[in-house]
């Protein structure tokens, strides 16, 4: 188990502090074999905790209240009768981003928590689907083919609810990294769980790492992210205090050598930084790192980060601004057939950017004349400006929200998002798109496909909070994506989708 030193409770929203050294002993080790005996034996967590999972509001990073103002506005105000014409994107003739792999259910609701935070990625075998609540696990080549763990066996935990999972394969050393968080268990200890695989293989043992990341009393870790260089696998999350005023996100970063080895280790943590700080997925061997977060206005914030791996060595500087066009927290989307509406959030990025060579690739959703929609950026982080940025979405009366983006070493780009279109009457679908880079240099994504549309409305309210496209290592004109559906009980599904380039 972990230990920390505590830190100052004063705010920090942009300086770049530490404040404490994150230390962990070695990882206990688990199998799929004990895993599936604890699933016979359903070590649930007790009902006040369920209650409590289900009952978690979305955490905005601005006043809650400031937040619930701000949606109720802008639904009363309602969007324009279409998009501005200049925003539409013509279907791209070249090259094509189709389904070329399987299109399948994936997890569905078994234990009451919204919204279920769908995440994922592919290895060069299977294809792992995190929810709250579940690791599901398919055969690539049989989707059909699942194994389905609870979060609680999995992590080998059941006193508190689990959340915010997420899931990445390294490609390189052929790893997986599962982490979820878990609600407090006092206002001195709440836990964050990291599993690395053993090997290639995610059916296979586990080393399970069980870090206590209270660092001030009462505080609230929230929205973990998850992200990697070529020598560290980097978290960050939002930190909220006590009275529910956010405090400022934190970041650390442990060498890759000591977690896939099965090793303790002792860490620094960067505290005070820019909300929702999303690391990247970084392809290639760049000295550094870099880590974006959208703070409002017309500005990105980005961190370069240094040394990663090496404790006594490590550097984050920043933020730099990145100068993009002005945006702001996009409106709630309706759907047909109902006054229900689904949370869009506050103009986060709700997954790891992409990092290769001089290029960082991200996406989140503002407000378009009074739409969501997903807005991508290529960013240069040798000049520390942007390339090109662009809205992409369905239709000129639709709704698009939920994105993630993921790059190749050849920046063609994939993307996968929700729409909804009232006046079409089109309930929440599973969408996709990409650019090829043979076509040039100036990226436009089309208005996409549909991999799934749901059959009727959701009722939750909250949606996401993210969704996962991730290359495939087999075949990087490849890709796969997972995102969140409804089910015909108007209750939350997830659609798994094979993707790649026609040429």
């Amino acid at each position: 188990m972990s230990s920390q030193r505590s830190r100052s409770d004063v705010v920090k929203l942009s300086s770049v502090e530490i404040g404490t050294q994150l230390e962990a002993s070695a990882p206990h080790v688990r199998t799929l074999e004990v895993m599936l005996q604890e699933m016979e034996n359903n070590p649930s967590p007790a009902p006040r905790a369920i209650a409590q999972g289900k009952s978690k509001p979305f955490l905005p990073t601005m006043p809650a209240d400031e937040y619930e103002e701000l949606k109720a506005t802008l639904l009363a105000r309602g969007p324009a009768a279409e998009k501005p014409s200049e925003f539409e994107a013509e279907v791209l003739p070249h090259a094509p981003v189709i389904l070329v792999g399987p299109n399948v259910p994936g997890a569905t609701d078994v234990d009451g928590l919204i919204p279920p935070d769908t995440h994922g990625a592919v290895g060069l075998d299977h294809f792992v689907e995190v929810t709250n609540s579940h690791v599901d696990i398919f055969v690539r080549t049989n989707p059909s083919q699942r194994t389905s763990i609870s979060l609680a066996a999995f992590f080998g935990y059941s006193t508190r609810v689990l959340f915010d999972p997420r899931a990445v394969y390294d490609s390189t050393w052929n790893r997986w990294i599962v982490t979820a968080d878990a609600f407090q268990e006092s206002t001195s200890r709440q836990l964050f769980f990291v599993a690395i695989s053993t090997t290639s293989n995610p059916l296979g043992s586990y080393f399970i790492y069980a870090l206590n990341v209270t660092f001030n009393a009462g505080d609230f870790w929230d929205y973990p992210q998850l992200g990697m260089d070529q020598d560290a696998v980097i978290v960050t999350a939002n930190v909220f205090t006590s009275s529910g005023g956010f405090r400022g996100a934190d970041m650390f970063a442990v060498a890759k050598a000591r977690l896939y080895n099965g090793l303790g280790f002792s860490v620094p943590v960067f505290t005070g930084l820019r909300a929702t700080l999303a690391p990247p997925i970084v392809l290639d061997q760049n000295a550094k790192t870099f880590l974006i977060a959208a703070s409002g206005g017309s500005a990105l914030s980005m961190y370069a980060l240094t040394n990663s791996s090496r404790p006594n060595a490590i550097q984050l500087t920043g933020p730099v601004n990145i100068s993009v066009p002005s945006y702001t927290v996009p409106p709630h989307a309706p759907q047909p057939g109902t006054n229900a509406t689904l949370d869009t959030l506050d103009g986060r990025f709700v997954n790891a950017s992409t990092q290769i060579g001089n290029f960082l690739w991200q996406v989140h959703t503002v407000n378009l004349v009074g739409y969501a929609a997903p807005k991508f950026y290529q960013i240069n982080t040798a000049t520390n400006a942007l390339v090109q940025s662009a809205f992409f979405f369905g239709t000129s009366t639709s709704f698009d929200f939920n994105a993630s983006i993921a790059a190749n070493g050849a920046n063609d780009v994939f993307v996968t998002w929700t729409m909804t279109d009232p006046p079409r009457g089109t309930n929440a679908q599973v969408r996709f798109s990409g650019y090829d880079h043979n076509n040039g240099g100036t990226y436009v994504l089309s208005p996409g496909t549909a991999a799934f549309t749901s059959p009727t409305w959701f009722g939750g309210g909250r949606w996401g909070d993210y969704s996962a496209v991730t290359v495939d290592p087999r075949n990087a004109r490849r890709a796969w994506l997972v995102n969140e559906d409804i089910l015909s009980n108007h209750d939350w599904g997830s659609r798994i989708v094979g993707i790649g380039f026609a040429s």
